[in-house]
């Protein structure tokens, strides 16, 4: 295969496989809770992302073994570096944090297409007339079970893949692009598109797709998870607030800081994989 049809492939054909593949789960989670609720099923959102996780982590492990057993390259989940932990949770607040700055910025755009797209959004987000069982299900399938689908599919899969060409930046901008609009909601596209771009980040200069997984089920949770389940007192959510802006610099830092050592922890493992570019003949073609 050419360099071109290379790219051709992993930064078109892949991303519209992940998009097919995330909807194709998302569509038999719809009928799975229909055959258990009847028609009210999409009263029970919660079920739906609980069903819609569990059903999507069980594919992509099975994907994950079946690349392994062909020797096909699988990402890596490791415990890491303290380093690691840290950039982790950093990541997930700062997410945060661009995501305060974001929701900002749109509600002070006067603009009515934005203000409808906000109130739809406000009204996706209600989570006040479900039941309190769909409420648990709701916070265990979108805090636990999709921020797992949603790396190993997105950053284990699609990601990693544009990474083997070498292209560090695109494949991040590339994979976030995808990210963001597979949210299908407008204000949502936003800052799911910001959030990759963080993780895409995260993941290529820690290697290791256990340290996405934990922050965006962190963000999950910091985002939405605990609004739903406790009713937060204002003083705590101005010093949550504050805590993730700090969060944005902190973020900042250390990714310049791992940039710079990501060489050293990592020459060795790309010496023994080798540089893609090299070993295609006809890129040039």
């Amino acid at each position: 295969m050419s360099y071109r049809s290379r790219i051709a492939f992993r930064f078109f054909l892949c991303p519209f496989i992940c998009i097919i593949v995330y909807f194709v789960i998302m569509f038999f989670s719809m009928q799975v809770a229909a055959l258990l609720k009847g028609e009210k099923y999409l009263d029970h959102e919660g079920l739906i992302y609980l069903i819609e996780g569990v059903l999507g982590v069980a594919v992509c492990i099975l994907w994950c073994l079946i690349k392994k057993k062909y020797e096909l390259g699988t990402p890596t989940i490791s415990s890491g570096k303290a380093i690691d932990w840290i950039y982790a949770v950093v990541s997930a607040f700062s997410m945060m944090g661009v995501a305060v700055l974001y929701f900002y910025l749109v509600k002070n755009l006067h603009i009515s297409a934005i203000q409808k797209s906000l109130e739809d959004y406000d009204e996706m987000m209600d989570m006040t007339s479900i039941s309190q069982a769909d409420l648990y299900m709701n916070v265990i399938g979108t805090c636990i079970f999709v921020p797992i689908l949603e790396e190993m599919l997105f950053r284990g899969f699609l990601m990693q893949g544009m990474l083997e060409l070498k292209k560090p930046l695109l494949a991040i901008f590339a994979s976030a692009l995808v990210f963001g609009g597979m949210h299908g909601q407008p204000i949502q596209i936003g800052y799911a598109f910001l959030a990759g771009l963080m993780l895409g980040s995260l993941y290529y200069l820690t290697r290791n797709l256990f340290m996405t997984i934990l922050a965006h089920m962190i963000f999950n949770l910091m985002g939405s998870g605990i609004y739903m389940m406790w009713s937060i007192p204002e003083a705590a959510e101005n010093v949550l607030t504050v805590t993730e802006l700090a969060a944005i610099v902190a973020f900042a830092v250390i990714t310049v800081y791992m940039a710079l050592k990501r060489k050293e922890r990592f020459s060795k493992v790309e010496e023994e994989t080798g540089d893609i570019n090299t070993m295609l003949p006809e890129r040039h073609t």
